[in-house]
């Protein structure tokens, strides 16, 4: 018999994460007014296991600052990781996660990377693998206008 060869957790976002269905996505809710959206995109296995992306994209100046991944974990865990994540939000900085259409948080990543690009930042070295989580970013996603920086302009704060 032939031993099945088993892809890492990395090459599998990269080769199949795409192939999986999109279970659901959050976002803060202030991410406009305070210039920083943290994003999660759920994807979910035939199994019922779940894979996550998570991305803190400033949406001020440098786009992806941030990103690591979940992968195939529990339903049971799952939930219990959404749900604490809401209430250390909450509790953390009085703004609120809340779940949106995935057209939503594909938008703010890639616009806020687009804008970054043109200032010469690139996005964090792990979104070399987040990315994967995400859909391709084709004219197949519906394109919604936000607007990047402040005023247009990018703005660093420290």
């Amino acid at each position: 018999m032939k031993k099945q060869n088993q892809l890492s957790p990395e090459k599998y976002i990269r080769q199949k994460a795409r192939l999986l269905p999109i279970l659901e996505c959050y976002v803060n809710k202030e991410w406009q007014n305070i210039g920083m959206a943290q994003i999660i995109v759920c994807r979910k296995h035939t199994i019922g296991n779940v894979t996550l992306g998570f991305y803190l994209v400033d949406t001020f100046a440098l786009g992806v600052k941030d990103s690591f991944f979940r992968f195939n974990i529990s339903p049971a865990e799952y939930a219990d990781l959404v749900n604490t994540l809401k209430q250390n939000f909450k509790t953390d900085n009085a703004d609120e996660l809340i779940k949106t259409e995935y057209v939503t948080v594909h938008n703010i990543i890639y616009g806020a990377l687009e804008f970054a690009k043109e200032y010469g930042y690139k996005p964090c070295k792990e979104f070399d693998t987040t990315q994967y989580i995400l859909e391709e970013d084709t004219e197949e996603i519906e394109l919604i206008e936000f607007e990047f920086g402040k005023n247009g302009k990018p703005l660093l704060i420290l």
